[in-house]
């Protein structure tokens, strides 16, 4: 028996070595927290499931993981809503990786989005209005990052501060400046659609009309920055600033510069986001600029759940806006499977639980190093005491 657990043991050595080494690889612990807290909180989820209705909670559960994949219709529009969140989300986490919170980037994206469909609206098209888009998305990055470096004015209080100023200067502009023929005629609070010539072009994958180019762009912008970020120079300088301030202005890193070119590009990418998110190629939504409603855009708060989830991975993103959509695809499902006791506002629960759960997730990151350090520490005691007992015998 002991040798037919000793055999086993042998057998599965070097998968536990595997494990231990690529456990001490920080990015894939920061890939397990981030599926240990989506796991956690969609069990949570469930938990929720049990107590409002028993009777169609395992049906819920299945209904909630699979319901984004069971069409090509409903998958491809949870990839057309994710788009957009994966820029923002990369805004976020861009800024993080300097240890700045750029709270300001609800109104990165309502600029970008006004400037881009006024864009469109004026006869430009697609690639100039996102050109557009990002341009003043980055100008709205750049004011609190000014602040910032020149002045030590804290991101998140300019960052609040701007995000009600661009939304009144917008509802001003559309007032006193914006031309007729660009409003809505049915709702004047409303800017007319987005010419089609302005809209992001389709793939034209069959069934899924709404992924559009804006998918590969989305895309090819994360790889752009993982690497600057791990590769390069300034992404070097960045995540130092981020880690340490004093060391970093001890090793010469031009602060003032990193600073403000963080939060400019922070803001450009929100500004992206705001265009994509009224550029569908199908049926694109109206951007209301009235601004009596006193209500900001929420798809820039997104940034933050889409960033934390993914703990500030670029590639993270895509996986984390993915999965917010998704669960909200589940949304008419689960109220029709449970006749109506899993309601929308149940699905934005399980969506907020998920998120809450990840921010543990630097705790699990914690725990996983532990676990790493413990395990390096063992080896080496069993090093150590095998090479004493090999002096011993001699």
């Amino acid at each position: 028996m002991n040798k037919y657990l000793a055999s086993i043991k042998k057998g599965f050595k070097p998968v536990a070595v595997f494990a231990h080494n690529l456990n001490k690889k920080p990015g894939f612990r920061s890939l397990v927290a981030g599926i240990l807290s989506v796991v956690i909180g969609i069990f949570c989820g469930f938990l929720v499931m049990l107590c409002l209705a028993p009777q169609y909670a395992g049906q819920g559960l299945w209904t909630l993981i699979s319901t984004g994949f069971s069409t090509p219709q409903l998958f491809g529009r949870a990839v057309y809503k994710a788009t957009p969140m994966i820029l923002s989300g990369l805004a976020i986490a861009f800024a993080f990786k300097l240890n700045l919170f750029n709270i300001g980037i609800t109104g990165q994206v309502t600029i970008g989005a006004f400037s881009s469909i006024t864009c469109g609206l004026a006869g430009a098209n697609w690639f100039v209005c996102m050109l557009v888009g990002m341009i003043t998305g980055a100008v709205a990055g750049f004011i609190p990052g000014f602040l910032k470096a020149k002045f030590n004015v804290n991101e998140v209080l300019s960052g609040i501060m701007l995000n009600w100023v661009i939304y009144y200067i917008i509802g001003i502009i559309g007032r006193m400046a914006l031309p007729s023929s660009f409003k809505d005629i049915a709702t004047p609070s409303e800017l007319r659609m987005i010419p089609e010539a302005a809209r992001m072009p389709s793939l034209g994958i069959p069934n899924m009309e709404g992924v559009s180019i804006g998918l590969i762009i989305a895309i090819v912008i994360v790889i752009i920055v993982f690497i600057v970020l791990n590769k390069t120079k300034f992404g070097f300088e960045l995540q130092m600033t981020g880690r340490n301030r004093h060391a970093s202005n001890y090793a010469g890193v031009n602060q003032t510069k990193s600073i403000i070119l963080a939060l400019t590009i922070s803001g450009a990418l929100a500004g992206l986001c705001g265009y994509m998110l009224y550029a569908e190629p199908g049926t694109p939504s109206k951007f209301v600029w009235d601004s009596s409603s006193n209500t900001l855009l929420t798809d820039g708060f997104n940034g933050i759940s889409v960033s934390l989830i993914a703990q500030n991975s670029p590639f993270g993103c895509i996986f984390s806006s993915l999965l917010l959509t998704l669960i909200s695809a589940a949304q008419n499902s689960l109220r029709t499977i449970s006749g109506g006791a899993y309601n929308i506002h149940y699905t934005e629960l399980i969506k907020n639980v998920v998120i809450y759960i990840a921010a543990l997730s630097s705790f699990f990151v914690m725990i996983l190093g532990k676990l790493n350090e413990k395990n390096d520490n063992l080896e080496y005691f069993n090093r150590d005491k095998k090479v004493v007992e090999q002096k011993e015998a001699k």
